[in-house]
């Protein structure tokens, strides 16, 4: 068995031949023919208008504060134009994207940042976004509808050239502790885009992994109910463990770890990154519908990978497994 058979076996909800990881079985790449947000290490915009500027704590771009391109939310077709998918070269970014790919051996993803949620906060602002939910419904509806069509048609292109085995949409509706919303609000609003998504997604023959970053304890039933294959980070705030024994067969379960209070956590010591890593493999691995992922802003990235990899080498050895390649 390759590891990209393995990997599909945990998104089927099948008994995986041992834990996969991101580290050694995934191959994972941002897509470029859009520019859904601004990648350069200065100061600049993506393809809808929003300002970004390089964040050295964030590793990464962050939006200016006061950047606003919406100016009236019941008037925001007046400031929105959705990029044109058809007026680029999606061949070209796909074989960029991908030269590093191992197709055979290895299953692939397609990462896309800033979702329905996200794109409207920060176009609208986000207060105003939150309070629109609230008393602009209809307008806000109006724009998640627009935004998924946008979002099927990119779906559509990715699955026609980048052709990877799963997307993984970014869209964060929690906060640490808390849902940034009502889950009443976010099943009225969010919950029947999400699911046309995710539909689309299957139609065109690729597993969908619903990036969510928080509390999303509250709405991982909704999750399973609309279709999503996998859920990533379910971080330590939303008690994974007891998480993955209810739950396991129905949806996978990607990272899992505590990365606020260790992985993340400036100045963590070595062994509470072994600690946690053991806590991950033999805590909530086993039984399969499990992914072990790694957080964005681990201290000691290298050592969390190496204390997964033992674990993950030590099934390896007991089952007498050789992993395949094509």
């Amino acid at each position: 068995m390759t590891r990209k058979e393995n990997v599909i076996r945990v998104m089927k909800q099948e008994q995986p031949l041992w834990t996969p990881s991101l580290f050694t079985d995934i191959d994972l790449v941002l897509q470029s023919a859009v520019m859904e947000r601004y990648e350069g290490r200065g100061v600049g915009k993506d393809e809808f208008g929003v300002t970004y500027q390089y964040n050295k704590e964030a590793r990464g771009p962050v939006q200016c504060p006061g950047d606003r391109v919406v100016k009236e939310i019941e008037n925001w077709r007046d400031y929105v134009v959705f990029p044109d998918l058809e007026n680029r070269d999606w061949e070209s970014a796909a074989r960029r994207d991908t030269a590093g790919w191992d197709r055979e051996n290895k299953f692939s993803v397609v990462q896309m940042f800033n979702g329905m949620f996200e794109r409207s906060h920060m176009l609208m602002g986000y207060e105003d976004t939150l309070c629109a939910l609230l008393t602009d419904a209809d307008v806000m509806e109006d724009f998640y509808t627009a935004f998924t069509d946008y979002r099927i048609g990119m779906i559509r292109k990715i699955a026609e050239y980048y052709k990877p085995d799963a997307v993984m949409v970014f869209d964060d509706y929690a906060a640490k502790d808390a849902l940034m919303m009502s889950v009443e609000t976010w099943r009225e609003l969010f919950k029947g885009q999400l699911k046309r998504l995710i539909d689309a997604v299957h139609e065109c023959g690729m597993y969908y992994i619903l990036h969510c970053c928080g509390y999303l304890r509250p709405l991982l039933e909704d999750f399973i109910e609309i279709g999503a294959d996998a859920v990533h980070p379910v971080q330590a705030e939303n008690q994974p463990q007891e998480l993955k024994q209810k739950y396991k067969g129905q949806i996978t379960f990607c990272g899992c770890y505590d990365n606020v209070h260790i992985l993340d956590r400036e100045g963590a010591a070595d062994e509470e990154i072994v600690e946690e890593a053991r806590h991950i493999m033999e805590d909530i691995a086993p039984g399969g519908s499990f992914v072990a992922w790694q957080s964005f802003f681990c201290q000691n990235g290298e050592l969390y990978r190496r204390e997964i990899q033992k674990y993950i080498d030590r099934e390896l050895a007991d089952k007498k497994i050789v992993i395949e390649r094509r």
